[in-house]
């Protein structure tokens, strides 16, 4: 009981626990928005992101300086009563939503550390701003025409396999059927993900060179480009097929959710095996030199 007390006086303890009811209301208000495909896009992500932030503070807890003054210690409050009085009217806008986690970083780092000790929380705000921006990240992926890619992706791909398809500007026509590649289907969402999840490995991983952190960001968004591709082909034989009902999986069902899996696996053989994998050592008996 004492040492939960001495713990409750440590400035940390707070910290980690405000962070913690923060989280906790801001996946509340995700879950209850009135648009289920702003929920569907954003809560898995912010759950994956709230996770990643609140280990890189748990890991620098002990070398944090937790020093704020009055200025620091006045806007970041402000900024945090600001949090929860908007959120008492349970705001459904996705502006909102996404700025929420950045603000709140904002305001915990300036309540915590002040204005000077406030780049000590850097990653936290590159990575909740990162999706703060996440509109006009999407505008600029509709400036490349990216339907207009997928379709030619996913046209190739059902030629290689053997499929007698024929493109007609974004539709996909087979003997029996044709898929048009609109909306969700062009894979803006996929990349965005596959684009948070590798600047969260860059985050958390230490990298050698700038050269592999740009590496690692370009093949996670070609990953999600190539693997939603994979799934509109899929559904176009599907169509072709007459099977509706699995249409209707691999379209807007959970079929969906695993390609997105796919694509997070695909990224993290590739981390492991390019990144993170420990080269085998060389024995003194192997060395050619000891023979």
């Amino acid at each position: 009981m004492m040492d939960l007390i001495k713990r409750l006086h440590k400035p940390a303890s707070w910290l980690l626990g405000t962070m913690a009811a923060m989280m906790a209301l801001h996946l509340t208000l995700l879950s209850r928005t009135g648009d289920p495909e702003l929920a569907q896009e954003l809560f898995a992500t912010y759950i994956l992101l709230w996770f990643a932030v609140g280990f890189l503070v748990w890991e620098r807890r002990h070398t944090l300086v937790l020093e704020s003054g009055a200025i620091g210690g006045a806007i970041g409050g402000g900024l945090l009563l600001g949090l929860l009085w908007l959120s008492s009217a349970l705001p459904t806008s996705g502006s909102f939503l996404r700025g929420f986690p950045v603000v709140m970083v904002l305001g915990l780092g300036l309540l915590a550390s002040g204005v000077r000790g406030l780049h000590q929380y850097w990653k936290e705000l590159c990575i909740f701003g990162l999706l703060t921006f996440n509109p006009l990240l999407k505008l600029g992926l509709d400036l490349i025409n990216l339907p207009k890619l997928t379709a030619n992706a996913a046209a190739f791909m059902l030629w290689y396999t053997g499929f007698d398809v024929r493109l007609d500007g974004l539709s996909l026509l087979l003997p029996t059927g044709r898929v048009d590649v609109y909306g969700a289907c062009s894979g803006v969402s996929s990349m965005l993900q596959m684009l948070y999840i590798a600047v969260l490995f860059v985050m958390m991983f230490s990298l050698r060179s700038v050269v592999q952190q740009a590496l690692a960001v370009l093949l996670a968004v070609l990953i999600g480009f190539l693997v939603n591709a994979a799934r509109v082909a899929l559904m176009a034989v599907l169509v072709a097929f007459s099977q509706k009902n699995a249409f209707d999986y691999w379209h807007t069902g959970d079929g969906s959710l695993i390609f997105a899996a796919i694509a997070v696996g695909l990224f993290g053989v590739f981390c492991w095996l390019a990144f993170l994998r420990t080269p085998p050592a060389v024995s003194d008996a192997g060395n050619p030199s000891n023979g």
